[in-house]
């Protein structure tokens, strides 16, 4: 490398040293400046590389010259790539990180608000006492499957197992929320863990989708929880062959909304009427109303 090979790497360093200082301002606490960075990274890319993209990539090669091969610098490469491709993608992705944060952190604040406290989050409710006291003496797997199947009635229905099985998640969740960020996924107590298991097997498979919101509960499941290996499928033809034999059962030949209001409120005896409302497609009002002399 001769003199002028030299001085023409130093003065790309020198530039690009200042290109990933207008980058590093992309993470700012403050959007204006994350703005003005952004309209300054572009036009000082104009003018050293001829473009955005090309000071870009000019940067992801300095970098893997630097840290090699390895994943941090494929890594940054791809950002990059997706920056020149995309201008301001980097600071929108900032921005929704920090919504999100803050999401969570109003999410736990009324979680904690709802239960009176972070330690009453992690200790088990009264709903996961009961499997949890119904399967104290068992011995095998077999008697606690039994245990926790009658110490409270199973869900009827697709519909049933699907709330059921949410109601679930939402602990999980909650515990979550509270548990330091370092530490590892939260779990349910052993009892608690079998009821869901055997809940979850009903809505995936286990109970017939007798109506249209059954099958559309089922539908939910395949769709969003399962890696496509082909035996959905075949659930889902089955059901739907059920429902063609029976003419399309629609919900009002299944339980009634007056019963389906109750059974929810049986299984999640915390949710809202709005919340429950928001389940059935129907007001709180008339959530109200189906609830009333309903068993406290």
């Amino acid at each position: 490398m001769d003199l002028f090979d030299l001085m023409s790497q130093g003065r790309e360093d020198k530039a690009l040293d200042r290109l990933e200082g207008m980058l590093a301002l992309y993470e700012s606490e403050n959007e204006a400046e994350q703005d003005e960075a952004l309209e300054r990274a572009r036009a000082f890319c104009d003018l050293e590389w001829g473009s955005y993209p090309a000071g870009l990539e000019a940067l992801a090669r300095r970098g893997a010259a630097r840290k090699g091969d390895g994943a941090e610098a494929a890594m940054q490469a791809l950002h990059l790539q997706e920056e020149g491709a995309k201008p301001g993608s980097i600071v929108r992705a900032v921005r929704l990180r920090r919504l999100r944060e803050l999401t969570r952190i109003d999410e736990r604040a009324a979680v904690i608000l709802r239960y009176g406290g972070e330690d009453a989050v992690l200790r088990p409710t009264e709903f996961e006492t009961l499997f949890i006291e119904a399967a104290a003496r068992c011995q095998t797997a077999p008697d606690v499957e039994a245990a926790v199947a009658v110490a409270h009635p199973m869900p009827a229905s697709v519909e049933a197992a699907r709330a059921e099985t949410l109601r679930w998640e939402g602990r999980l969740r909650h515990m979550e929320l509270v548990g330091a960020s370092d530490s590892p996924p939260p779990v349910l107590p052993p009892a608690c863990a079998v009821r869901r298991r055997l809940v979850e097997a009903g809505w995936r498979q286990g109970l017939p989708a007798a109506t249209v919101a059954d099958f559309s509960a089922r539908l939910e499941y395949w769709a969003g929880r399962r890696g496509e290996d082909g035996s959905g499928y075949a659930i889902l033809a089955a059901d739907f062959a059920a429902l063609a034999r029976n003419g399309l059962a629609s919900r009002a030949q299944g339980p009634s909304t007056k019963d389906r209001a109750r059974a929810l409120k049986t299984a999640n005896p915390e949710w809202s009427l709005a919340r429950i409302g928001k389940e059935l497609g129907i007001s709180r009002q008339a959530v109200h109303k189906h609830l009333k002399g309903s068993a406290k």
